[in-house]
Protein backbone atom coordinates (compact mmCIF):
# COMPACT_ATOMS: atom_id res chain seq x y z
CA UNK A 1 0.00 0.00 0.00
CA UNK A 2 1.64 3.62 -1.14
CA UNK A 3 1.42 6.19 1.63
CA UNK A 4 -0.24 9.09 0.15
CA UNK A 5 2.00 12.53 0.02
CA UNK A 6 0.79 15.17 2.30
CA UNK A 7 -0.48 18.10 0.58
CA UNK A 8 2.00 21.21 0.50
CA UNK A 9 1.05 24.39 3.01
CA UNK A 10 -1.80 22.57 4.65
CA UNK A 11 -0.95 23.27 7.94
CA UNK A 12 -3.65 25.43 10.27
CA UNK A 13 -1.25 27.96 11.44
CA UNK A 14 -0.33 29.73 7.78
CA UNK A 15 -3.77 30.06 7.42
CA UNK A 16 -5.45 31.42 11.01
CA UNK A 17 -3.73 33.95 13.08
CA UNK A 18 -1.94 33.32 16.04
CA UNK A 19 -0.05 34.60 18.98
CA UNK A 20 2.91 33.49 17.30
CA UNK A 21 1.63 33.83 13.69
CA UNK A 22 0.61 37.03 13.73
CA UNK A 23 1.57 38.82 10.44
CA UNK A 24 0.99 38.24 6.96
CA UNK A 25 3.30 37.04 4.26
CA UNK A 26 3.56 40.57 1.60
CA UNK A 27 3.44 37.74 -1.02
CA UNK A 28 0.69 35.17 0.00
CA UNK A 29 -0.92 36.58 2.40
CA UNK A 30 -0.70 33.52 4.90
CA UNK A 31 -0.04 34.04 8.49
CA UNK A 32 3.96 34.00 8.97
CA UNK A 33 6.03 34.97 12.02
CA UNK A 34 7.52 38.29 12.80
CA UNK A 35 10.97 36.99 11.44
CA UNK A 36 9.79 35.99 8.76
CA UNK A 37 7.71 38.75 7.46
CA UNK A 38 10.84 41.13 8.15
CA UNK A 39 12.92 39.24 5.83
CA UNK A 40 10.37 39.44 3.36
CA UNK A 41 9.92 42.89 3.91
CA UNK A 42 13.47 43.84 3.42
CA UNK A 43 13.97 41.17 0.53
CA UNK A 44 10.99 42.74 -1.28
CA UNK A 45 12.45 46.08 -0.94
CA UNK A 46 15.93 45.47 -2.17
CA UNK A 47 14.12 43.82 -5.41
CA UNK A 48 12.14 47.16 -5.94
CA UNK A 49 14.83 50.09 -4.95
CA UNK A 50 17.20 48.29 -7.51
CA UNK A 51 14.58 47.41 -10.14
CA UNK A 52 15.46 43.63 -10.24
CA UNK A 53 13.19 40.71 -11.23
CA UNK A 54 10.04 39.82 -9.45
CA UNK A 55 10.90 37.10 -7.29
CA UNK A 56 9.15 33.47 -7.19
CA UNK A 57 5.80 33.31 -5.46
CA UNK A 58 6.80 31.70 -2.44
CA UNK A 59 10.52 32.53 -2.39
CA UNK A 60 11.41 31.37 1.33
CA UNK A 61 11.11 27.64 0.00
CA UNK A 62 14.35 25.71 0.15
CA UNK A 63 15.56 25.75 -3.18
CA UNK A 64 14.88 29.59 -4.40
CA UNK A 65 17.35 31.58 -5.51
CA UNK A 66 15.96 34.07 -2.78
CA UNK A 67 16.29 31.20 -0.08
CA UNK A 68 19.39 32.08 1.11
CA UNK A 69 19.14 35.73 1.91
CA UNK A 70 15.80 35.06 3.33
CA UNK A 71 17.56 32.83 5.90
CA UNK A 72 20.49 35.46 6.62
CA UNK A 73 17.49 38.11 7.08
CA UNK A 74 15.30 35.15 9.19
CA UNK A 75 18.52 34.89 11.42
CA UNK A 76 19.42 38.48 12.12
CA UNK A 77 15.71 39.15 13.10
CA UNK A 78 15.73 36.29 15.70
CA UNK A 79 18.82 38.14 17.45
CA UNK A 80 17.75 41.62 17.56
CA UNK A 81 14.47 40.24 18.77
CA UNK A 82 16.48 39.52 21.61
CA UNK A 83 17.66 43.29 22.78
CA UNK A 84 14.53 45.17 20.95
CA UNK A 85 10.92 45.03 20.55
CA UNK A 86 9.07 44.21 17.77
CA UNK A 87 7.49 47.72 17.44
CA UNK A 88 11.14 48.99 17.46
CA UNK A 89 12.50 46.98 15.22
CA UNK A 90 9.53 47.79 12.17
CA UNK A 91 9.31 50.97 12.88
CA UNK A 92 13.40 51.73 12.60
CA UNK A 93 12.81 49.84 9.19
CA UNK A 94 10.03 51.40 7.75
CA UNK A 95 11.73 55.06 8.97
CA UNK A 96 14.13 57.23 7.33
CA UNK A 97 17.19 55.82 9.09
CA UNK A 98 16.48 52.63 6.86
CA UNK A 99 16.38 54.88 3.31
CA UNK A 100 19.62 53.28 2.00
CA UNK A 101 19.72 49.79 4.46
CA UNK A 102 18.74 46.71 3.16
CA UNK A 103 19.99 44.00 4.79
CA UNK A 104 20.17 43.17 8.54
CA UNK A 105 21.86 39.87 7.89
CA UNK A 106 25.21 39.89 5.75
CA UNK A 107 26.71 37.18 4.38
CA UNK A 108 29.98 35.92 6.24
CA UNK A 109 32.00 33.44 4.26
CA UNK A 110 34.76 32.89 7.68
CA UNK A 111 31.95 33.06 9.83
CA UNK A 112 28.51 30.64 10.12
CA UNK A 113 27.35 32.07 7.00
CA UNK A 114 26.06 35.46 8.15
CA UNK A 115 26.81 38.08 10.43
CA UNK A 116 24.56 41.53 11.96
CA UNK A 117 24.84 44.45 9.32
CA UNK A 118 26.55 47.48 11.78
CA UNK A 119 24.94 50.21 9.88
CA UNK A 120 21.89 48.30 10.60
CA UNK A 121 22.10 47.73 13.93
CA UNK A 122 23.11 51.79 14.68
CA UNK A 123 20.38 52.77 12.67
CA UNK A 124 17.85 51.05 14.79
CA UNK A 125 19.12 52.11 18.01
CA UNK A 126 19.09 55.54 17.53
CA UNK A 127 15.72 54.84 16.28
CA UNK A 128 14.98 53.25 19.95
CA UNK A 129 17.02 56.52 21.33
CA UNK A 130 14.25 58.95 19.23
CA UNK A 131 11.52 56.83 20.71
CA UNK A 132 12.53 57.09 24.26
CA UNK A 133 13.01 60.55 23.59
CA UNK A 134 9.75 61.35 22.20
CA UNK A 135 8.27 59.53 24.97
CA UNK A 136 9.57 61.01 27.58
CA UNK A 137 8.33 64.14 25.99
CA UNK A 138 5.07 62.98 25.89
CA UNK A 139 4.93 62.07 29.87
CA UNK A 140 6.28 65.60 30.33
CA UNK A 141 3.74 67.34 28.33
CA UNK A 142 0.99 65.03 30.08
CA UNK A 143 2.34 66.00 33.53
CA UNK A 144 2.17 69.92 32.72
CA UNK A 145 -1.56 69.71 31.23
CA UNK A 146 -2.59 68.15 34.66
CA UNK A 147 -1.20 70.66 36.74
CA UNK A 148 -4.04 73.58 37.25
CA UNK A 149 -3.17 76.99 38.01
CA UNK A 150 -5.51 78.73 40.15
CA UNK A 151 -7.40 82.07 38.47
CA UNK A 152 -8.98 83.55 41.42
CA UNK A 153 -4.79 84.74 43.28
CA UNK A 154 -4.26 86.07 39.35
CA UNK A 155 -4.15 90.16 39.19
CA UNK A 156 -3.61 91.02 35.47
CA UNK A 157 -1.95 94.53 35.61
CA UNK A 158 -2.23 96.87 32.20
CA UNK A 159 0.68 98.71 30.80
CA UNK A 160 0.32 102.47 31.87
CA UNK A 161 -0.01 104.80 28.56
CA UNK A 162 3.02 106.90 29.68
CA UNK A 163 5.45 104.33 28.25
CA UNK A 164 3.92 105.18 25.04
CA UNK A 165 4.07 108.61 25.30
CA UNK A 166 7.57 108.28 25.63
CA UNK A 167 10.07 110.42 23.35
CA UNK A 168 12.26 107.61 21.28
CA UNK A 169 13.71 108.19 18.43
CA UNK A 170 10.30 106.83 16.30
CA UNK A 171 8.07 108.60 18.31
CA UNK A 172 9.84 111.44 17.16
CA UNK A 173 9.10 110.59 13.87
CA UNK A 174 5.62 110.05 13.90
CA UNK A 175 5.12 113.32 15.27
CA UNK A 176 6.82 115.02 11.96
Amino acid sequence: MKKQKPKPFEKNYQKNWSEKHRYKHIHTGEYCTFESYVAEYLILRKIEAFNEQKPAYKFWTKGEKLYPAFIRQLKAALKLRKSFSEEIILGAIKSKHFDNIFYIGLYEKNYVGWKMNPLALNAIQRYHKEREELDKQKEISKQIDTIEIPTEKLEITRRKKAIQNKTGSLNRLRKL
